[in-house]
């Protein structure tokens, strides 16, 4: 019989959707726990009661955390041999409740190996680990994860919105330019202020970052800067992303990889081989370092047409999933309106200036998946007069894409460009925060677009999409909670309604979309047919309609 190793080699609870920063190592002699939690909204640490009392570690004690808070393994290995980031070894987590996750271990430097778990769902889950290598075959343990109400969880699809699988609520994920890993690395105190800026102040709900070869040399943008024909990836580049996601969760939003760049500036694994020995090392690690954290998505990367062709995507999108015990949705930004492999999770085009005929069209082209227009809509003059934006098609672009069914963008003020890439703060970024406050208690799972509507544009949960109900596809529960109408129309003094799905009594609110955030009661709606809105004054206007029931939304 083979002997079962106790999973005790030291434990680290990290709360990575209350934006802390990731706890030093905990420690584990052969008796006793030794290990720090993150506690406190300031990020800082102390030592928790229940990790420094002398216990032995064995199958029987069960580790206490959340559910989506993510819970990590160390084990020392000092027999390893050829290259540590080859040495293979995964484990299975099994649920009291019939799930199974399977993950990798990763090589952590010196001696020691790493495992990372986030439980979906509450109650036990039990581990076994698999490996060649005899010091980290057969070792098990336990988490116990208690619920964790009002999480947000992973980024995941129901249908064609996107979701998190905590609250299981749509968003309709809007990011702003952010800079590369080398900038931000041991930078807690910019990372906080820029989400302040970004996040908090203007109402974008993420950021988007781009790595290339970094992955393998933080310093290092490109693959001809790399000395090494057989690289391993470089754990300070790794350090610097779970430190940006985490501020990022914590704040409640979202990180956007952009994998690797263009080939023309050597931006991508080629001289190493698309989904080579490199490559899938480097996959690997990805998958069992990066995989257990919520609150992210990946694109491939950029001028695609250039450098990959449909079978380098369709093995690189199966081997991530492989790997990977958690669901991230991957894509791969194609020109206009084409897809180099449709077989991925979310659609991605390059599109100069969609308007909304062309984000609903986009979305339609693939109903059962999330759309991301994934150009960077910059604010520039001069620079590309066919593709820069102002400001003003800023806003009106985040009305656009999200009325059309939710379709994610990126943006940026670039105006005078700043050395890192960032953004620069918007200056209308209160009709930012208007967009953001308009939506956040109003975007549901079962809006749909109502294409009868000839006056501005709609969206609806008609009677038959409220309630709990199971999205296709992704055996997702979701719930709408009353009939909703959304209408939006620009330079607009009325607006024609038509309230017949809906129940008496209504209640209804105008929203001015060029201004700072107010609402304005609509009175005398009944639930009929052709009713004429007059709005106080022309301007870009947003109106919601609830049954009485709803309260505020």
């Amino acid at each position: 019989m083979k002997h079962r190793k106790t999973a005790g080699c030291g434990v680290i609870l990290a709360c990575w959707l209350a934006g802390f920063a990731y706890p030093p190592a905990g420690s584990f002699d052969g008796q006793t726990f030794k290990g720090r939690i993150a506690l406190g909204s300031d990020g800082d640490y102390k030592d928790d009661d229940r990790l420094d009392t002398a216990r032995q570690a064995t199958v029987a004690e069960a580790i206490q955390t959340k559910v989506f808070e993510t819970v990590e393994w160390e084990f020392n290995n000092p027999s390893w041999q050829g290259n540590p980031y080859d040495v293979p070894a995964r484990a299975v987590f099994s649920g009291d409740n019939g799930d199974s996750i399977e993950t990798g271990l990763f090589y952590g430097g010196g001696e020691t190996w790493k495992l990372r778990f986030t439980p979906t769902s509450p109650g036990r889950w039990r581990f076994a680990t698999t490996s060649n290598d005899p010091q980290l075959d057969g070792l098990t343990g336990q988490v116990r994860a208690a619920a964790h109400p009002g999480r947000d969880g992973f980024i995941a699809s129901a249908g064609s919105k996107w979701i998190r699988t905590g609250t299981r609520r749509a968003f309709s994920p809007q990011y702003v330019m952010y800079t590369s890993p080398e900038l931000f690395a041991n930078q807690p105190g910019r990372i906080e202020a820029d989400i302040a800026e970004f996040i908090e102040g203007h109402g974008f709900n993420g950021f988007t970052i781009g790595v290339a070869c970094r992955w393998f040399d933080i310093d290092k943008t490109r693959s001809d800067e790399i000395a090494s024909d057989d690289p391993n990836p470089d754990p300070r580049t790794f350090e610097a992303i779970e430190l940006l996601l985490g501020k990022l969760t914590g704040a409640g939003a979202v990180l956007h990889i952009w994998a690797w760049g263009d080939e023309q500036r050597h931006m991508t694994p080629m001289r190493w081989g698309l989904n080579g020995k490199v490559d899938r090392r480097l996959q690997r690690y990805i998958a069992a370092r990066l995989g257990p954290l919520p609150g992210w998505s990946m694109c491939y990367g950029f001028d695609l047409q250039e450098w990959v062709q449909q079978k380098d995507l369709r093995r690189w999108h199966e081997y991530m999933q492989q790997q990977m015990g958690w669901r991230h949705l991957l894509g791969a930004r194609a020109l206009e309106l084409e897809q180099i492999y449709d077989g991925l999770d979310y659609s991605s085009y390059q599109k100069h200036r969609p308007d909304y005929a062309t984000y609903l069209k986009a979305i339609r082209q693939y109903p059962d998946k999330p759309t991301f227009l994934e150009d960077r809509f910059r604010v520039r003059q001069g620079v590309y007069p066919d593709k820069d934006y102002t400001f003003e098609m800023t806003r009106r672009g985040l009305w656009h894409s999200t009325m059309a069914g939710g379709a994610a963008n990126i943006w940026g003020n670039l105006l005078n460009p700043r050395a890192d890439g960032v953004s620069h703060p918007y200056p209308n970024k209160q009709q930012i925060k208007t967009w953001s406050l308009f939506w956040r208690d109003r975007f549901d799972v079962a809006l749909t677009v109502d294409d009868k509507t000839e006056d501005g544009c709609c969206l609806r949960i008609p009677p038959q999409r409220t309630g709990r109900r199971t999205e296709p596809g992704t055996g997702l529960d979701t719930m709408a909670a009353s009939p909703l109408a959304i209408y939006y129309k620009q330079d607009a003094a009325t607006l024609t309604v038509d309230l017949r799905a809906m129940q008496d009594p209504l209640r209804a609110v105008a929203v001015d979309t060029k201004k700072a955030y107010a609402e304005i009661p609509l009175t005398g709606l009944k639930a009929d047919s052709a009713q004429m809105l007059k709005m106080p004054y022309q301007s870009d206007w947003a109106v919601a309609v609830t049954s009485g029931a709803a309260g505020g939304r």
